[in-house]
């Protein structure tokens, strides 16, 4: 089964298509409809933690689009305590034809969409993104709208990025559209090796990441020296391997004077700043740049791409544009028996009981998984047959026999002796036996 977007949810920017994304960010300088495409459609916003605007934003989204709204008090009787916000999700989906959800822990809007089978809007989640802030991002960076001659549109993350879910939802965006990314965390801030696999994936190729000695002036960065030292250089900006370091750096400069744009997320919560083509015709001086506010039309456009009914053939067009991204195909490994995340900010990994875990088999050999709910990766070392509860090394022969439709992973051989498998052939023990 491939990895995609459950029914039309906006849980991540990173699953829908690169004519979804273009398309989204479009329609944010576009006035609002006339005729209320949510008429008659009930929307339930039900914010269980920070969210990415307040409340307030996507009541009035949804009331401009002629939605009726419902809350997590309407669902409450006299006198009854709140309940889990999973199983207030589930009530609410009997009522609500969409449903707008907050939470602390990564993961939780595509839990509920996937136990409730409706639409369901991301409003912002503690080490996740915010959808509505990364098309308004890149609304912003195509203020002129989406180039028409294909040409990618080169952006700048720098700042804030481990903590704000605006420029997780922007480098989404940004990996949709199939964009050239620039990765400048402030020290400490960096974003997770996962995080950063996650976004390649979805690329296909990895972003250049500097260190930033000095905020004042990129180009500054771009002479200093890239995270991970013992790592290749990956000059110039995603291209090809092996050019000598000299051409390389001066390639690497001369697209970085070429950006488009600039965001700088803030270290205190605040709203973070984007500067729009910051070193063309000017010194390479960084301008102070805007302040970043996300408009309300930008909810609203998230919420009527939840809430419509999908066009024929499943996508949105934008003219002009290059041809569409659409997220990789990848196979998937979903089973409550074996493998689990163990993710600090995973929603899936702190409620087993009531969330499968599902996970994108990035790589066989060595077999890589990731996360599909809050992008942490990790390694499955034993395989195991369902049927016969016998597990053996991964890469064995007696591993290559087992059907995917029986396939139980484990990490590490006590995950499986708990699990009530036994080991498959005797063989002399290994390093991986103590694990």
């Amino acid at each position: 089964m491939s990895e995609g977007p459950l029914g039309r949810s906006v849980t991540s920017l990173i699953h829908l298509t690169g004519d979804e994304v273009r398309a989204l960010a479009s329609s944010v300088t576009a006035p609002t409809p006339i005729v209320p495409p949510l008429a008659r459609k009930v929307v339930a916003v039900l914010p269980f933690g920070v969210s990415d605007p307040p409340r307030a934003a996507w009541v009035a989204a949804a009331g401009r689009l002629g939605a009726t709204v419902i809350r997590e008090s309407d669902l409450a009787g006299p006198g009854e305590s709140s309940a889990e916000p999973l199983a207030v999700a589930a009530d609410a989906a009997r009522w609500a034809d969409v449903l707008v959800t907050s939470h602390p822990l990564a993961g939780f809007a595509r839990a509920v969409a996937d136990l409730t089978g409706k639409p369901v809007v991301n409003a912002g989640e503690s080490g996740g993104e915010s959808p509505a802030d990364g098309i308004a991002l890149l609304a912003s960076a195509w203020h002129a709208g989406p180039p028409i001659f294909g040409r990618r549109l080169r952006a700048a993350v720098c700042g804030d990025l481990s903590e704000s879910r605006a420029a997780r939802g922007f480098l989404a965006a940004l990996a949709a559209v199939d964009a050239t990314v620039l990765l400048v965390p402030a020290r400490g801030r960096e974003l997770s090796e996962d995080d950063v696999q996650r976004f390649a994936r979805r690329l296909g190729r990895s972003p250049l990441r500097f260190e930033a000695h000095a905020m004042a002036s990129l180009l500054d960065m771009v002479d200093t020296v890239l995270l991970g030292h013992d790592a290749s250089a990956q000059l110039p900006l995603f291209r090809e391997v092996g050019v000598p370091p000299d051409e390389a750096a001066r390639r690497a400069r001369r697209d970085v004077e070429d950006l488009d744009v600039l965001f700088v997320a803030s270290s205190d919560g605040g709203t973070g700043r984007v500067v729009r083509e910051p070193f063309r015709g000017s010194s390479a001086r960084l301008s102070h740049g805007d302040e970043h506010t996300t408009p309300l039309r930008a909810f609203e456009v998230v919420l009527e791409f939840a809430g419509s009914a999908p066009p024929p053939g499943g996508g949105v067009a934008t003219p002009g544009a290059p041809p569409a991204v659409p997220p990789a195909e990848v196979q998937r490994y979903r089973s409550g028996m074996g493998l689990t995340c163990h993710g600090d900010r995973c929603f899936a990994a702190k409620h087993r009981d009531s969330v499968l875990p599902d996970f994108a088999i990035v790589s066989r050999v060595p077999c890589i998984l990731e996360c599909l709910y809050c992008g942490a990766r990790t390694e499955a070392r034993f395989a195991a047959s369902k049927v016969e509860r016998r597990f053996h090394g991964l890469g064995s022969a007696d591993a290559s026999k087992i059907f995917d439709a029986n396939l139980v992973l484990f990490h590490a051989r006590g995950e499986a002796l708990a699990a009530a498998f036994q080991p498959g052939r005797r063989r002399a023990p290994t390093e991986e036996d103590s694990a």
